[in-house]
């Protein structure tokens, strides 16, 4: 007689294996919505833009994204030299870029304008469609004739 009931039973243990699957599911999708940054944290700022803050061995890059959604928008890259490394004064150039990978999209290179102390700033940006974005930050440094290269990828989803 233990047939019926242990065929209800794992009936019972299949659906609620189902049930929370979907409930994992769903809270991961939203999750994965949200603006985040995988290099270091993220906020919004008071004017609806975004902060990302990543780093290299040399300096805390801090990108800005003035309105996170399709169509243009401004960009601001911050270096912060990391104590005992100093930067400031160094012929600088930053370049920020886009992809969107899910869809095949890609924004070429622009290179920042400097604006302020270890501050550069791309002034329109196109960002065509919602999805998982990867801003891609190239910072090149010569020092006293030395130079660095540092690449960075800062990914954030535009969901409208």
């Amino acid at each position: 007689m233990s047939g019926p009931r242990s065929s209800s039973r794992r009936r019972r243990f299949r659906m609620g294996a189902v049930l929370l699957a979907t409930v994992l599911f769903t809270v991961l999708a939203l999750r994965l919505m949200l603006p985040s940054g995988t290099t270091g944290s993220s906020s919004g700022s008071s004017s609806g833009g975004t902060t990302l803050t990543g780093g290299t061995a040399h300096d805390v890059v801090t990108l800005t994204i003035a309105s996170p959604k399709t169509g243009t928008t401004a960009v601001e890259v911050r270096l912060t030299p990391r104590e005992g490394i100093g930067t400031t004064g160094a012929a600088t150039v930053v370049t920020v870029s886009a992809v969107l990978p899910t869809a095949g999209h890609a924004v070429p290179d622009h290179t920042a304008v400097r604006t302020a102390n270890d501050r550069y700033q791309v002034a329109s940006l196109p960002l065509m469609m919602t999805g998982r974005w990867e801003f891609l930050v190239d910072i090149d440094i010569d020092i006293d004739g030395q130079g660095r290269d540092d690449h960075l990828v800062f990914p954030l989803t535009l969901t409208r």
